[in-house]
Order: structure tokens, then C-alpha cells, then sequence
């Protein structure tokens, strides 16, 4: 069955002066939602590596042909028949859950990754899921789940969403990670996942990651997540596997929280890294993503199912 696709609509940023507490992002008062066309200054999927240190992500597996098996090895895995798609985004019904969104890597002939890009507050799946396609490119599984629907969302036709809390995100991502499985069992690795997450999802993905960091041992957390890394999770994110933390800011009082949260979790053996866009305020978008592709190679360095030309 070719999956469905998914129409992604073309939104505005906006900033909701809500309370930081509805909000759960690190400035008061501001929630995201960039539009789904390619962010300006974000590379375009399959771009080469550009001078500014910039880096496109070449999952491994489908060029090159294998090498000639040695004597007395095993047979070598059939071929598996590409993926195939009408679209690069699909919608991904989750048992429990309101549907997700999936960027999925069409013609893959061979298990890919998973990357999941938590939104914020205010915020959709639809566009998380684009501006990761722009940052990452189209050759890895992109998870996106969706939450729950805000009640003072714009309008029927603009319904913005948020995340209970970091225990049912937990178990969205779970059944969402199951359903993709399902929905596409020869293409799906089924090793750790890469996380990523935007100010709400950052925040709870840093709580997610502490108690089961052997399924997200590597994390890229933009514009949040810092404030959760006390001592005892930088070390229980250890001690379960963590390996690496990127932190993307765009403001100030980001960056300076980071840098301490980043200094906690290199304390107790996680390598953390913290890169700053030009001040562009609470987003994900623009110089915000455009930092963050500079940055992701570094985020999955050393996992051999990705590479970096």
C-alpha cells in the first residue's frame, strides 16, 4: 500500500504571549511556528558541504555496491525493493494517539534511521518535520509526533498543538515508533534513535532521554532542555549509554544555560556541544536551522549508520 501523504499548508511564525508555564519554553511569553517552505538560509536537500563548515548528512547503505563476501561468510541480506511514496510526507496513524507526520526516505533500499523532532508549544508537527527534512535531508526516517490539540488554537483550519507531559510523549513516541515499524518493516533500523527537540520538546525530551538514554543516546535540543540536566540526570543519562548533546540557541539567556548544563553533562562522560545562531528570538527556522545543519554531523559523529561526506 503506498502510504498517504500529507499536505503541509503554509504557516506563519507566530508569538503567543501566553504564560511561560503554559508555554514551557525558556522566554516567556513566545512560541514559534515556522512556515514548511525551506527556511531561509537552511541548505537544500542534498546540497554538497559548504564552505561555512556546513555539512549534508549521507546515510550508508544504498550507493556503493556491497563488497565480495569472503570465503565461508554468511549469505548476504536480499535485497530489499526501494520505498516507495507519493509523497516525502505521510501521515502516520498511531495506536492511542492522534496521527503523526513522517518524513520518509523514498527509494531507500536499505534500513535508515530514525531522527524524532519534537515540536514547542504552539507549535505543529507538519512543520518540524519540514525544517528537519531541510536540515537533515531525505535519507533517514524523520518522526513527528503530533500531541495533543490547544483549545485557544487560531482557528479550525490553524490547530496548533502541544504535549501533555514528558511521560505521554514518552509513550507517544513508543507507539509511534512501533507504528512506523509496522508501516515500513524492511526500511526501519531498529537501534537508537537520534532525538531532537524545540523548546517544549526539548524540555521533555531532556526528562525522556535521562531515564532511557540506551534508545537516545545522541540528542539535538534547540532553544530548551538545558535547565533539566542537574548533576544526577547528566549522570543517569551516562551510566544508561548517553553519549552526545547538542545544544542550539538563538538567544543569550539560551546560550548561557547551556554552556552550564553542557559543562555538567561533560562532568559526569557525555560529550555536549553548544552552538549559538545570530540572535533571531525563540525559533527553529532561518539562522536557527541553518546553525543547526552546521552542527549535526558533529551530533552523530562515530554511528556508523550515518556519515558525513
Amino acid at each position: 500500500m503506498t502510504p498517504t501523504a500529507v499536505s503541509l499548508s503554509r504557516p506563519f511564525i507566530c508569538c503567543a504571549l501566553l504564560a511561560a508555564a503554559a508555554l514551557g519554553c525558556d522566554r516567556a511569553g513566545r512560541a514559534a511556528g515556522p512556515a514548511p517552505a525551506a527556511p531561509e538560509g537552511a541548505a537544500p536537500e542534498g546540497a554538497a558541504p559548504a564552505a561555512d563548515g556546513g555539512v549534508t548528512l549521507a546515510l550508508a547503505g544504498d550507493a556503493a555496491a556491497p563488497a565480495p563476501a569472503a570465503e565461508g561468510a554468511a549469505p548476504a541480506a536480499a535485497p530489499v525493493a526501494p520505498l516507495r511514496a507519493d509523497a516525502p510526507f505521510v501521515e502516520l496513524p498511531v495506536d492511542g494517539f492522534a496521527s503523526a507526520v513522517v518524513s520518509v526516505p523514498i527509494g531507500a533500499t536499505a534500513r535508515r534511521p530514525v531522527l524524532i523532532a519534537s515540536h514547542g508549544n504552539y507549535d505543529r508537527p507538519e512543520w518540524q518535520c519540514q525544517v528537519w527534512r531541510d536540515i537533515a535531508g531525505g535519507d533517514a526516517f524523520i518522526l513527528c509526533p503530533r500531541g495533543v490539540a490547544r483549545s485557544d488554537s487560531p482557528s479550525a483550519s490553524d490547530v496548533r498543538f502541544t504535549y501533555e507531559s514528558n511521560a505521554r510523549l514518552e509513550q507517544e513516541i513508543d507507539a509511534g515508533l512501533a507504528a512506523l515499524r509496522a508501516r515500513f518493516p524492511e526500511h526501519v533500523d531498529a537501534g537508537a534513535v537520534l532525538y531532537t527537540g524545540f523548546s517544549l520538546g526539548a524540555i521533555m525530551g531532556s526528562a525522556i532521554a535521562a531515564r532511557r538514554a540506551a534508545l537516545f543516546p545522541r540528542l539535538v535540543l534547540v532553544e530548551g532542555g538545558h535547565d533539566k540536566w542537574t548533576p544526577k540526570a547528566a549522570r543517569a543519562f551516562a551510566d544508561g549509554g548517553g553519549q552526545r548533546v547538542l545544544f542550539v540557541c538563538a538567544q543569550a539567556g539560551c546560550g548561557a544555560a547551556a554552556k552550564a548544563a553542557a559543562a555538567r553533562l561533560e562532568k559526569a562522560g557525555v560529550l555536549a556541544r553548544v552552538v549559538r545562531s545570530e540572535e533571531a528570538g525563540h525559533r527553529y527556522d532561518g539562522p536557527v536551522a541553518e546553525e543547526t545543519r552546521r552542527a549535526l554531523g558533529w551530533a552523530v559523529e562515530g554511528d556508523a549508520r550515518w556519515s558525513a561526506p
